[in-house]
């Protein structure tokens, strides 16, 4: 008998448990990006391998002509480190110290299209361009932006 009170009296509270259930579905259901089981894997494994790394913020445009930015001013870039056309860095990199008694397996900077003697780093992409202009392809440089060493194309 006492099985048949517990079921009785429980039987309200699943009702209510469906009722919340259903209505939190039904209403967030639209607003919920579909993506693949693996890029639920893929964001959560990356958020134990780098905690500290942030998801990088999309900037505003700023509207032409109209005088008004919806970004907030930014300081005007150094002497030192010019910008392309375009708003990357350019940093010019610098010759590799000897490699000591063995050979160094370097990667290949990837040229930049309709640059010519720029390059984009291997181990920082989206960090900016590189000037290598003043080395001959095949030489080892050090990468401005991560401080490892590549080789020119």
């Amino acid at each position: 008998m006492s099985r048949r009170i517990s079921t009785q009296m429980h039987r309200p509270l699943v009702k209510l448990i469906a009722a919340i259930s259903l209505a939190t579905y039904l209403t967030t259901g639209a607003t919920v990006e579909a993506r693949s089981l693996m890029d639920f894997f893929r964001a959560v494994g990356n958020s134990i391998a780098h905690p500290q790394k942030k998801q990088p913020r999309a900037r505003a445009k700023s509207t032409k002509g109209s005088g008004t930015t919806n970004a907030s001013p930014t300081p005007a870039p150094a002497s030192s480190v010019p910008t392309s056309p375009g708003g990357q860095n350019v940093r010019t990199a610098s010759l590799a110290p000897q490699a000591k008694g063995e050979t160094r397996d370097s990667p290949y900077a990837v040229p930049v299209p309709g640059k010519k003697g720029l390059v984009t780093s291997p181990f920082a992409p989206d960090a900016g361009y590189i000037d290598v202009s003043k080395f001959p392809p095949g030489t080892e440089v050090k990468d401005p932006f991560s401080g490892k060493i590549f080789r020119t194309p």
